[in-house]
């Protein structure tokens, strides 16, 4: 028989065959145990090495997790104003208690005493007063608050004046004026005055004037001129005299420049008086008696016009407490940001990126959404919208 006859009379040799598999089924890779040396000693640990085979692939990397980088983006975001919220709701209520207001209006009786009914809340403590006129009066009333809480109603006695207003006269056809007076001094100290035009436009300004006195008469006159007109003009006009804390005042009582004026000065059509700057001496006239909620005053003088009387009121008690409880808050914030970074180290150290990869976006996003919120206000009111 030739060579070509016994190549295909003899039998192929058999495929092998991995451990684990069965005659047909498709090759599987499997991990074949690698023996490592053996080490000296009774106890000697066994190592078992683990080597990829033939067919094994590497598996695939995790995808990115959104959920956790949209909880990371929006939580910050939610603390802050969760934590502002509580933070307005605890102390909204609370504020509007720090304060208390009581208005009163009072007229004199028959014998001409005032009183009001003012009721104080409790635990509150008289913080602020005024009183004001209601109508044009010389009676200078006023209240004060001691260091003690009470409330004192006084009223400036009428000093004897060293400078007794005597004449003014203006004419714009000329442009002169001239205001005099009986005083001691012999010199203001300071002198300064408007004229305004009846659309309230200044016309001149007075920053000096020739000041003279006459020794026998002990007259004083004080005089000027200005760039002549025929139009109306309205003054404003003051000497100040420091030596005896005193001011000479001649205004008009036209609508430009307003001041008060009473009857009298009106048909005139300007007001000349002297008045005072510095403490000026005072007396107890009233009081607010805490025992029954009154307020109540006398005046000295004969004018008796109608005053207007607001009242304040405040809680110590209640601002501590509120202190407390800000400083409180105040900490909280103070400390998130720490907070904020270290959870940001703790989901990188524990594998989860996406979280931490959300919380640096969120710090991003709002640094770039209040810079953007200042680029908005400069372009509002600098007129670029």
């Amino acid at each position: 028989m030739d060579d070509g006859q016994k190549s295909e009379s003899t039998p192929e040799a058999p495929a092998p065959v991995f451990l684990g598999q069965t005659f047909g089924e498709a090759q599987k890779p499997v991990f074949q145990s690698t023996p490592q040396p053996h080490l000296e000693g009774a106890n000697s640990p066994i190592y078992v090495k683990n080597e990829l085979q033939w067919g094994e692939s590497n598996p695939p990397p995790p995808s990115f997790r959104w959920g956790q980088f949209f909880i990371g983006f929006f939580a910050p975001i939610a603390v802050v104003v969760f934590f502002g919220f509580i933070a307005e709701f605890a102390n909204s209520g609370q504020y509007d208690d720090l304060y208390g207001y009581e208005d009163a209006s009072v007229s004199p009786d028959e014998n001409g005493h005032y009183s009001a009914q003012i009721s104080v809340r409790p635990g509150h403590e008289v913080d602020y007063c005024s009183i004001y006129s209601d109508e044009w009066s010389d009676e200078e009333v006023f209240c004060e608050v001691n260091w003690d809480d009470t409330l004192k109603v006084r009223q400036y006695l009428e000093p004897i004046t060293q400078i007794q207003p005597l004449a003014f006269a203006m004419d714009e056809e000329n442009g002169t004026f001239s205001v005099s007076y009986n005083g001691a001094s012999n010199n203001a100290n300071d002198v300064s005055g408007r004229l305004i035009t009846s659309n309230g436009n200044l016309y001149h300004r007075i920053s000096a004037a020739d000041h003279g006195t006459d020794n026998t008469t002990s007259t004083t006159y004080l005089n000027s001129t200005f760039p002549p007109t025929n139009q109306t003009l309205y003054i404003y006009f003051d000497a100040v005299f420091f030596s005896y804390n005193e001011i000479l005042e001649v205004h008009s009582c036209g609508d430009v420049v307003y001041h008060q004026c009473n009857d009298s000065q009106t048909e005139t059509g300007y007001a000349m008086k002297t008045s005072w700057f510095g403490e000026r001496e005072h007396v107890q006239i009233g009081e607010l008696t805490s025992s029954n909620e009154t307020l109540w005053f006398i005046p000295n003088g004969d004018e008796l016009p109608s005053y207007s009387v607001n009242i304040q009121t405040y809680d110590r008690e209640l601002e501590e407490s509120l202190s407390n409880q800000d400083e409180i808050v105040e900490g909280v914030f103070c400390m998130m940001p720490l907070v904020y970074i270290g959870a940001i180290i703790f989901s990188f150290v524990k594998g989860k990126n996406a979280l931490g990869w959300g919380l640096l976006s969120s710090s991003l996003f709002s640094i770039l959404l209040f810079f953007g919120f200042i680029v908005l206000l400069i372009l509002s009111f600098g007129g670029g919208f």
